[in-house]
């Protein structure tokens, strides 16, 4: 079973999942907050930055380019609603910036 670790501020949490699993479902199940809006990739809210295996993912989909735009693609983020778990990975939440 795939290992996921996902760090939020200073908090990391650990958790297995199956095969094929929708990365925010996951985490939501198992009280680990990622913020969210839609669950349907249209807000961009659930951003998340992988930091080890992507190569674990499912591939990017368009909407995500769309919404995260190329700049941030190329920094390794992803919408977790749009997101499948496939193999070990390691993830950061972004912490909102309060201006």
């Amino acid at each position: 079973m795939p290992q996921v670790e996902v760090k939020i501020g200073a908090k990391e949490h650990q958790f297995e999942c199956g095969e094929g699993e929708n990365l925010l479902f996951e985490a939501i199940s198992r009280n680990i907050m990622i913020p969210f809006n839609c669950t349907s990739g249209r807000c961009g809210r659930c951003r998340i930055r992988v930091v080890e295996g992507a190569e674990n993912l499912s591939e990017l989909v368009d909407r995500e380019v769309l919404r995260l735009g190329e700049e941030q693609v190329e920094q390794g983020f992803r919408l977790s609603c749009q997101t499948y778990i496939h193999g070990d990975v390691r993830l950061e939440v972004p912490q909102p910036r309060f201006y």
